[in-house]
């Protein structure tokens, strides 16, 4: 189970506890869809990602070629431009020195999209730097993608049903992206990782995740990570963006 959420404010616990329950999270999983990845077939690219890049944290760190796999799974434009060191998280910077998620994520669950930050110099935001936390670590971390913060944030009216993040979102007639120049990030990306450790600590152990992610470790039986929370709120975010 992940770690506990920190820093949320009573106003905010409870409109959470209000989509808690309107919505029924194992329908919105099971109905996630992005590219080859659907639940009738296993979520298969995500599966192979997560293996790859929590096995590269747990030996060599996690690389700029990892990054770029990511970004050809979420369909970057423009994937050519990214460039940065090698190896842009050292080994063991999302595990301890067995197989759980770094005692020192707790509090600090942003180190290492710092470390990210400063090791990937080109071609990647906010979006993709969250993806690669999330593939890394799927049990403490959740993408944070324009679909979200348009729904959930701000810079989309037409979209927008909620107000938990202030970070915004922004077309300048190319598609939607999130700036990282702006005052909320990445302060914002934290408080959405503590959203999605509360909704993962309050929801029933009713994930129904395909067989393969439990049977090779990456998750355990029907306990909601941090990364299947996010998958249920991107299918949410979905219904009301195009």
């Amino acid at each position: 189970m992940p770690f506990a959420p920190v820093g949320l404010s009573e106003i905010l616990i409870e409109e959470l506890n209000g989509f808690l329950t309107e919505n029924d999270f194992s329908d919105l999983y099971v109905s996630y869809n992005w590219r080859n990845d659907n639940y009738d077939d296993g979520f298969p690219d995500i599966l192979k990602i997560e293996n790859v890049l929590v096995a590269s944290d747990r030996n060599e760190g996690i690389s700029l070629e990892d990054v770029r796999r990511v970004a050809d799974w979420g369909k970057l434009r423009n994937p050519g431009r990214i460039q940065g060191k090698e190896i842009v998280l050292p080994p063991r910077t999302l595990h301890d020195t067995n197989i759980n998620p770094s005692e020192n994520l707790a509090l600090s669950p942003l180190r290492p999209l710092l470390f990210l930050e400063g090791n990937v110099k080109k071609g990647v935001g906010p979006t993709y730097l969250s993806k690669v936390l999330r593939f890394g670590l799927p049990v403490e971390y959740g993408a944070i993608d324009t679909r979200c913060v348009r729904v959930f944030g701000k810079g989309d009216p037409l979209s927008q049903r909620h107000g938990w993040l202030d970070l915004k979102a922004r077309n300048d007639g190319y598609g939607w992206y999130i700036p990282k120049a702006q005052r909320a990030w990445p302060s914002s990306y934290g408080t959405w990782l503590n959203i999605l450790r509360y909704f993962s600590q309050r929801l029933p152990r009713n994930c129904p995740h395909p067989k393969a992610f439990t049977r090779c470790g990456l998750r355990l039986n029907n306990e909601w990570a941090c990364a299947d929370v996010e998958m249920a709120l991107f299918t949410y975010a979905s219904r009301f963006t195009t």
